[in-house]
């Protein structure tokens, strides 16, 4: 006798514990530890610019010459 009520004790813990993971996973988007719901970040994209010498594209914000002597950009440094 006391192995059925020790039997159906532990049905039941199983069954409380499955019906809340699904309640949980079925909630919507998850959530970071912190509790704010997790973003992915998408790189930044930049413009860019070709250069007529060389044919190679830089991007705008960071003009700097190539090792071309004709290189139509400024020079770094």
């Amino acid at each position: 006798m006391k192995f059925l009520i020790f039997l159906t004790i532990i049905v039941t813990i199983w069954y409380v514990v499955r019906w809340v993971q699904h309640a949980n996973a079925s909630s919507g988007p998850r959530q970071s530890a912190f509790g704010e719901p997790r973003r992915r970040t998408m790189p930044r994209a930049t413009d860019t610019i070709l250069c007529a010498r060389c044919g190679a594209y830089t991007p705008t914000d960071v003009l700097t010459a190539c090792n071309r002597t004709d290189c139509p950009f400024p020079r770094a440094g």
